[in-house]
């Protein structure tokens, strides 16, 4: 059987040396290995972006419109990675400008077919809304497809807060989930090791037939995600937790359908 090699780039907007957004990128990296070894078939292959040390060239790109290499090798990064972990500090009720700056860099199509898992960093719980006020649209924007849920983790969670492990855990299972379907490959999981939350194995073909984005498929979907807040395209599928008897199952469902539902409720 031929080894499947999934790279996985983390996009890490840390400013400080130690970063608690980089611990928080590190221990998501982490995790999504753990259970990406659970594959028989896969290899995993993680690329780091650290902006901190491309701020100079950001800058530079802005004042001359010419990327420097170490910037052209960040958008190669981006371009062949299968799934992005991205994670930023957030300032002032938003995510930090030297992140912002970077995407303004990249190409507007540039996450089409990935499969992204957002995170963020802050002082207190109070700015965890980010993810979904800022963070979301700005990765839908660029084509993304985004997990539901995101990772925001407070200076607390660091320290006595033992829940973090448990929610990366969570957000992880979804996007190797999303990964290992989209790309087609088996994975086995067990009920001990899924912490009562949907694994990638749960996702099978009968239930999401034609139904998931691929690469392929994304690009034929004319601008899909672009603008949504959640990453929802026409042609494309909302993924369900709970499916009759199994809580723990996935299912999808059209998105024409959910419209439909809509107008007939």
């Amino acid at each position: 059987m031929m080894t499947k090699t999934l790279t996985i780039a983390v996009v890490s907007a840390g400013l400080s040396n130690p970063s608690s957004t980089a611990l928080l990128a590190d221990q998501i990296t982490a995790e999504t290995r753990r259970q990406l070894d659970a594959a028989a078939d896969v290899q995993i292959q993680v690329e780091r972006i650290e902006l901190r040390e491309l701020g100079n060239a950001i800058m530079q790109y802005f004042l001359t419109g010419i990327p420097t290499p170490a910037l052209d090798q960040a958008h190669a990064t981006l371009a062949r990675a299968h799934g992005v972990i991205i994670a930023t500090p957030i300032f002032k009720a938003s995510y930090s400008g030297l992140f912002k700056s970077f995407w303004d860099t990249v190409e507007e199509g540039a996450l089409a077919g990935k499969v992204i898992l957002p995170a963020a960093t802050g002082g207190t719980a109070r700015h965890s809304l980010t993810l979904e006020t800022s963070l979301r649209p700005l990765l839908a924007y660029m084509k993304g497809i985004v997990i539901p849920s995101g990772l925001f983790a407070a200076t607390d969670d660091f320290g006595t807060d033992n829940t973090l492990p448990k929610r990366i855990q969570a957000s992880v299972q979804e996007f190797t989930g999303l990964l290992v379907k989209l790309h087609g490959i088996q994975v086995s999981a067990t009920s001990e090791s899924s912490g009562g939350y949907p694994t990638a194995v749960a996702v099978t073909s009968a239930q999401t037939d034609g139904a998931l984005v691929g690469t392929d498929d994304y690009d034929e979907a004319s601008g899909a995600n672009s603008g949504s807040f959640f990453g929802i395209a026409k042609g494309a599928a909302v993924i369900n937790a709970g499916s009759g008897d199994d809580p723990h199952r996935l299912t999808a469902t059209p998105f024409e359908q959910l419209l439909q539902d809509a107008h007939d409720g």
